[in-house]
């Protein structure tokens, strides 16, 4: 009988998968490429030959980031947008937020410290809004937005859904909030909130 084996993950997909749970847990400051090593049972020399340093490892991560984000604002190309398909981008949205949960809480300090993360950042923004105003205008069409009268005001209501999904997490634990699946949720409430005036349906 013919049984299916699991892959095994590369050394490296080991490096990341495990970087990103320890970033998660501890914070990126509390781990070093040496606890990283130790937690996938292999020597400091063999992570640097995948991986310099820590930063290196970091941007990885970021870039695997954005790739699940602009994976998420995709509308399928079989029915016009719904307000399901609405729902479902803002929940995948805050999922990806959840399991890159390190990068959004210590977005700024990463980004001060290292200019090409930094780089990456602002240019992946720029984009995202692009991208963001590409969807307002296919769910206007479809009739599941109402477009406000004055077009500022939909740049307005991007940035303001931008910064609750960018800072939520950030929001929470300054306000001694758990910072768990649940408090994910109460992000995607949020957005709601702020895009309900704008529903057509």
């Amino acid at each position: 009988m013919n049984t299916l084996k699991t892959p095994i993950p590369s050394t490296r997909e080991r490096i990341l998968t495990t970087a990103l749970r320890l970033f998660n847990e501890q914070g990126v400051a509390e781990v070093s490429t040496n606890h990283i090593a130790a937690a996938c049972s292999i020597s400091p020399g063999n992570l640097y030959y995948y991986f310099r340093n820590k930063q290196e490892i970091i941007r990885e991560l970021f870039q695997r980031l954005n790739a699940d984000w602009e994976n998420s604002l995709q509308l399928s190309q079989s029915h016009a947008p719904s307000l399901d398909d609405l729902r479902s981008i803002v929940a995948a949205n805050y999922q990806i937020v959840w399991q890159y949960r390190f990068m959004y809480r210590e977005l700024v300090v990463l980004l001060r410290q290292d200019a090409e993360l930094r780089a990456s950042f602002l240019a992946t923004r720029q984009r995202g809004f692009e991208r963001f105003r590409e969807l307002v205008d296919s769910f206007v069409a479809a009739g599941v937005f109402r477009e406000p009268d004055d077009p500022q005001a939909v740049d307005e209501l991007l940035e303001v859904c931008w910064l609750l999904n960018e800072f939520w997490l950030t929001y929470l634990e300054v306000n001694g909030r758990r910072i768990d699946e649940a408090g994910v949720q109460q992000g995607v409430t949020l957005i709601f909130r702020v895009l309900q005036p704008y529903l057509s349906v």
